[in-house]
């Protein structure tokens, strides 16, 4: 599990940022969009993420929606990966979640001859798996 949680972690580094949501309180008003608002082409590309949409806030709604409409411009192996990865992420409880985020924000704070051997580190052990995509968390 500690190479696809690497994985996941890593995927938020290359894939887009995650923006840096505060909690939602109560008196907040509701995340937009809804799920019933995102076209179908939006939809498709999302359906890992529809039992969670209602709890992820608008910015993170945003941010999941500006990689589904990329979507139809990537490589289909990069399509692979994101759904693949999107999978990965649904599976992860709210705690592991929360550090897959802090673990995203410490690889960004580090300087970037660092990040870059983390990336090779990480791109040569993708190599050695079949398609190239993390084995599942177990």
């Amino acid at each position: 599990m500690d190479k696809a949680f690497l994985g996941i972690v890593l995927c938020l580094c290359f894939v887009a940022p995650v923006s840096a949501a505060t909690p939602t309180s109560a008196t907040t008003t509701p995340a937009r969009p809804d799920w019933s608002e995102l076209s179908p082409a939006q939809q498709q590309v999302l359906a890992p993420l529809k039992d969670d949409w209602a709890s992820l806030d608008s910015a993170r709604r945003k941010a999941w929606i500006k990689r589904a409409d990329r979507y139809p411009k990537m490589k289909p192996v990069e399509q692979q990966r994101l759904k693949a990865r999107m999978q990965e992420w649904v599976k992860l409880t709210p705690e592991q979640r929360q550090t897959a985020r802090l673990k995203y924000r410490e690889f960004n704070k580090l300087p970037p001859e660092k990040r870059a051997r983390i990336k090779s580190q990480y791109q040569q052990s993708l190599e050695t798996r079949p398609g190239g995509v993390p084995p599942p968390a177990q």
